[in-house]
């Protein structure tokens, strides 16, 4: 099956507690070689600095690229704790939004989180016309593929 995305976002927050050199490494590890990682500073609740990382793909092979690798560092029950909840996940905007557990991305595994502190990922699910319905419809197929493309 083609892969049903148009593009990705990744993001993450670095509080100053964090190794930022670390973070921008699990970037690297995901990410295609030329894709750019921009950075942005913030200020927490209480003044602490954060480092926003942000990084978009919105070239097929590097989309590809990234879903090979990410699926490579996924062991096989987040894969198919992934394919329960890739549906539900599907906003009315098409994206497919996902968050993975920033401590266990540094030792290049990447485990599904509800909550905390996590690497957010956004991908834009292909859907013409644009409705969540049919986002919906194209990540079902996808995922009977088992996660899997051409």
């Amino acid at each position: 099956m083609k892969l049903p995305f148009k593009s990705v976002e990744v993001r993450s927050f670095v509080h100053a507690t964090e190794d930022l050199k670390k973070v921008k490494e699990i970037f690297r590890s995901l990410l295609p070689e030329e894709i750019e990682i921009e950075e942005s500073r913030a200020k927490g609740h209480h003044g602490d600095k954060i480092t926003i990382l942000s990084a978009r793909i919105n070239r097929n092979p590097d989309i590809r690229e990234f879903w090979h690798q990410a699926m490579k560092m996924m062991p096989n029950k987040e894969k198919e704790k992934l394919s329960e909840i890739a549906v539900d996940r599907i906003a009315d905007d098409c994206r497919l939004y996902l968050r993975f557990d920033k401590q266990a991305a540094v030792g290049e595994e990447l485990i599904l989180a509800d909550s905390g502190d996590a690497l957010h990922i956004r991908i834009n699910v292909s859907a013409y016309p644009a409705k969540r319905e049919i986002a919906v419809e194209e990540m079902r197929k996808f995922i009977s593929s088992g996660l899997e493309f051409e």
